[in-house]
């Protein structure tokens, strides 16, 4: 098949993109096409033809980055800063963060720009990664013999994820080597939590911690088993540590919001279409213990969405202290419309408000206590012992624990240990 064949089936595919992934009602659809044929068909096909007949390096073209472009335009000429689009490579980056499993060999890794290699954070534990030997620090500089300096970053992550029981070669290089190391590291099933626990002993006082990563598919029912674990053992209070939580599923976040809140609303929500919805708890869900302990919920900017529902549940239904720093304002209900080039868009349907009817949309909820945590200094390329430990413990229900450095977590120990009666 010709170039200019191919070109021409592109720009066909291109053009045709915007009618075939929305199934509208007649009059909808009507609409939308001659808003189409009006406005966007000219320009549009006029530009990809003097795009594939003159641009100067037309042999270098890419289609499908155009695509890519074309859509990611239409979404940011809303000029929402939650209506998204995503590529189809950010949107299987999306479906591993809400599934929270891939096939892969279990590194969590980052880029070394001045090596130009990728060097390894830490090994998750349990997984290929660590049996094989991998240690933070380490240099990844081929992936199945391709060098990570010229196929890129992203390609080379892409290249070690795949299906469980295959395997991928990887070179690797040491401080302290002579030279670099070849090794074959089979793929599995690399499953990471969105929910992390432990009991943590503070001034005499037992201090139930859950850290909410985000709300992924699995979390509800990984924080079923986190609170079933705290149900037999004695405990002076319980911490729920929302910060940096970006958000997820509403559903979920209903879910866990019912296991926190027995009687009143968990959230409102408005849709596009002036419909109001009012949810309240659903009581079979509702973790009895919970009544009889006090409870802080740790939040930051990063607190974001369904975080902020919970939190927002949790503070009006007065069941918990609000402890850290303003959290985000995002007070968006986002639709996900899967597209016929495998990327993603976000689009919003609608706003939730808090239980008292507060909107906090680009506000944010402020903290019953404002507190922030010492500011982190610039750090080289080298991983901390901290993101260390923190990512090797990702693939277990080990939450890392720092509380020398972590200011809020400390105040949310000592507000526990006033209200369970002193020291």
């Amino acid at each position: 098949m010709s170039r200019k064949i191919k070109s021409a089936i592109s720009i066909v595919i291109i053009v045709s993109v915007f009618f075939s992934s929305w199934i509208f009602a007649a009059a909808s659809q009507k609409k939308i096409q001659d808003i189409y044929e009006q406005q966007y068909h000219d320009p549009i096909l006029m530009l990809l033809y003097y795009i594939d007949n003159i641009y100067y390096d037309k042999s270098n073209i890419d289609y499908e980055k155009i695509l890519d472009s074309t859509l990611d335009g239409l979404i940011s000429g809303l000029d929402d800063p939650f209506a998204w689009y995503f590529d189809k490579r950010q949107t299987n980056e999306n479906r591993i963060e809400e599934s929270k499993e891939y096939g892969g060999v279990g590194l969590t890794v980052r880029y070394d720009t001045a090596k130009k290699a990728i060097v390894v954070v830490s090994p998750m534990s349990g997984t290929p990664g660590e049996k094989a030997g991998i240690l933070p620090n380490d240099y990844i500089i081929t992936v199945d013999g391709s060098p990570v300096s010229q196929i890129g970053y992203t390609p080379s992550v892409d290249r070690m994820r795949g299906e469980p029981g295959t395997a991928v070669k990887l070179e690797v290089f040491r401080d302290g080597w002579e030279e670099t190391k070849i090794i074959e590291v089979p793929r599995a099933k690399i499953e990471t939590k969105s929910v992390q626990y432990d009991l943590i002993e503070y001034n005499n006082k037992k201090i139930a911690y859950i850290r909410l990563t985000n709300f992924a598919e699995k979390s509800y029912e990984e924080m079923q088993t986190a609170l079933s674990y705290f149900i037999s053992k004695s405990k002076d209070g319980l911490v729920l540590d929302l910060r940096s939580n970006p958000g997820g599923f509403l559903n979920v976040a209903i879910d866990i919001g019912s296991m926190f809140v027995r009687n009143g609303k968990i959230v409102s929500v408005r849709y596009y279409n002036g419909e109001e919805e009012t949810v309240i708890p659903e009581p079979e869900k509702y973790v009895n213990f919970l009544k009889d302990i006090p409870i802080v919920v740790l939040v930051n900017k990063g607190s974001a969405s369904a975080s902020e529902i919970l939190t927002g549940a949790l503070k009006d239904n007065s069941i918990a202290t609000i402890i850290g720093k303003q959290t985000y304002g995002k007070a968006t209900v986002q639709r996900p419309i899967q597209l016929p080039n495998g990327g993603e868009v976000w689009l919003p349907i609608g706003h939730y408000f808090t239980p008292n009817g507060t909107d906090i949309h680009l506000k944010g909820i402020d903290p019953d206590i404002d507190i922030d945590n010492p500011a982190v200094e610039l750090k080289s390329v080298n991983p901390s012992e901290s993101e260390t430990t923190e990512a090797m413990l990702s693939t277990t229900n080990k939450p890392y624990i720092n509380l020398s450095a972590d200011s809020q977590l400390l105040k949310a120990f000592e507000v526990i240990t006033e209200k369970s009666g002193g020291k």
